[in-house]
């Protein structure tokens, strides 16, 4: 099944709600469709830049198709990895502070109690 218009806008409109739900406003995004072999939807983050590159498929078939959960359950599942991205990120760098860590971690906990709390 070819990924139509309508599905591709969807998502787009489902990562920006959780975006702005997540409180990573922050983040300038672009949306593209690509062909993607064994992924729904990926996302690519330039933490530094705060730019953020979000994929999503163009075609679901096989297996992929029967287990689609929609354009909003990718979307929400993206949004999720930027959420994350920071700690990822912190954690990669070769020099880093512990409290950068303890920041980071205080910061996503209150995003979720946010979230969680409505």
């Amino acid at each position: 099944m070819k990924i139509t218009k309508a599905y591709f806008e969807r998502f787009k409109t489902a990562f920006l709600y959780w975006q702005k739900e997540f409180g990573l406003t922050q983040y300038n995004i672009s949306f593209f469709q690509e062909r993607l072999d064994e992924e729904y939807a990926k996302i690519i983050i330039n933490e530094m830049a705060k730019v953020a590159d979000v994929y999503l498929c163009t075609e679901l078939k096989g297996r992929s198709l029967k287990v689609d959960e929609g354009p909003e359950a990718h979307a929400k599942h993206e949004a999720i990895h930027m959420l994350l991205n920071r700690l990822v990120w912190l954690g990669k760098c070769r020099y880093i502070e512990s409290l950068d860590l303890d920041e980071e971690w205080e910061a996503v906990v209150v995003r979720l109690e946010k979230v969680l709390n409505q």
